[in-house]
């Protein structure tokens, strides 16, 4: 532990000791920290700038800098007044290391913001999914990530849970892949069904051609035969191509005289 009493002493007897030189050797150290700071937060900005790191995370490195700049700026100043550093380095390690216990929590979210902004596993507008919420990225700050869902509602989600999260983020890939199933029934021929289908999603203006769709047999169910319906969209249409392509493929059945069925039960009466 350092020794508290001889550093007050020292400090309480330092108008004393003060000469011209001394403050003209101070504001000298304080013009000098504050030149070089700005020397090297110019040259971090430089390189942090072509990384094309997140503009939170690239402020947070220059308030960094500056924060380690005046730290040493302040021991020279201490060494010159005649205060011992390695008393005060041992004072700012227990203060610190207490500071750190009390506020494990936010050092904890600080670190996974520090994470997500050098990662970039999204970013503000894409629409992804993480720790069992679905929404629009907000925000991403160094402590919390702020998801807009689909039903209006703003979602704080703490950094560390979102750093250590399954993401799963829709908007990374400019074109997503719509998934259907669909039933008919075993009186519709299954070229016809495939047939009738794929006309109508080459008639969508929603979907693409490339990568082409598909349309195949998924299992033979008890009332009926189950498809599954695979076409790709843009990313930015998928929903209104989901809802689409799931009204035209009742749509393209009833045109084409075929029947989707559902869940019955066929009861035949024998005569004696």
């Amino acid at each position: 532990m350092p020794n508290l009493d001889d550093l007050g002493a020292v400090l309480g007897s330092l108008s004393e000791k003060l000469t011209l030189w001394d403050l003209a050797y101070i504001l000298l150290i304080i013009l000098a920290a504050v030149v070089v700071s700005r020397v090297v937060v110019c040259l971090v900005t430089r390189a942090l700038n072509k990384s094309r790191l997140d503009p939170t995370l690239t402020r947070l490195v220059k308030t960094a800098v500056r924060f380690a700049a005046g730290v040493v700026c302040v021991l020279l100043i201490c060494e010159t007044l005649g205060v011992k550093i390695t008393s005060l380095i041992a004072l700012f390690s227990v203060v610190g290391l207490a500071l750190s216990l009390a506020v494990q929590g936010v050092l904890a979210n600080l670190a996974g913001g520090i994470t997500i902004l050098g990662a970039r596993p999204f970013r503000v507008g894409d629409f992804v999914e993480m720790d069992g919420v679905k929404g629009t990225v907000k925000e991403v700050a160094l402590m919390y990530t702020k998801l807009d869902t689909t039903d209006n509602k703003l979602v704080y989600l703490p950094n560390k849970i979102v750093s250590e999260a399954k993401v799963l983020n829709y908007s990374k890939e400019p074109t997503r892949r719509i998934e259907i199933t669909f039933s008919a029934s075993y009186q519709s021929p299954i070229p016809q069904v495939k047939a009738a289908v794929l006309e109508s999603l080459a008639a969508n203006p929603l979907t693409l051609a490339e990568p082409e769709p598909v349309v195949g047999v998924a299992r033979y169910g008890a009332s009926a035969i189950e498809y599954n319906l695979w076409v790709w969209c843009r990313g930015e249409d998928y929903w209104s191509a989901f809802y689409s392509v799931t009204e035209g493929v009742k749509q393209a059945l009833d045109a084409a005289g075929l029947e989707m069925t559902y869940d019955h039960l066929n009861v035949h009466m024998l005569e004696r």
